[in-house]
């Protein structure tokens, strides 16, 4: 409950405009943070079969995929708050163009697989539908903000995950 008003709080000025892309992150948040809460009971229950180990390796990727998008992120702001028009391309950026979205995918499939169910199957899906509604929104402000560099990177990059999607 607590988690859910701080991205309540955090969402407030997006949840105004239903075309923001604010919007739609933070039902993608409560998509995540519901299936993360609804299998917490069992995530650490049998810690060696197949789908405990399925649903580890799919945390760690989000986990990776969250740590070095903010951490990009945050250095890239810190080197120069004067450049508002910098387009971070190095490290995870050079292989997906929404990490921090993609990160909530893989949080919602890696809960998924700690206790499969038809409600968690549909959280998954209201997930990686939310992610991509905001990472589309973002990318048209993105290539307004960036123009033709947006658009050269989004031919060279994948929008959740590198080489695939």
């Amino acid at each position: 409950m607590v988690v859910s008003l701080a991205v309540l709080f955090i969402s407030r000025n997006g949840l105004r405009d239903r075309h923001s892309y604010g919007y739609y992150r933070f039902f993608a948040l409560e998509f995540t943070l519901l299936s993360v809460v609804r299998n917490l009971r069992v995530w650490f229950a049998d810690p060696f079969s197949v789908l405990q180990i399925i649903s580890w390796l799919l945390l760690v990727c989000s986990l990776y995929l969250a740590v070095s998008g903010f951490k990009l992120l945050g250095s890239s702001r810190a080197a120069d708050k004067s450049d508002p028009g910098e387009l971070v391309q190095t490290g995870i950026y050079s292989l997906v163009r929404h990490p921090l979205y993609s990160s909530l995918v893989f949080l919602s499939a890696g809960s998924l697989f700690k206790r499969p169910s038809l409600f968690s199957a549909i959280l998954l899906f209201g997930c990686a539908y939310t992610a991509t509604v905001t990472a589309l929104a973002e990318e048209k402000i993105n290539i307004d903000r960036f123009g033709d560099r947006y658009e050269d990177y989004i031919g060279r990059t994948r929008m959740f995950i590198p080489y695939l999607f």
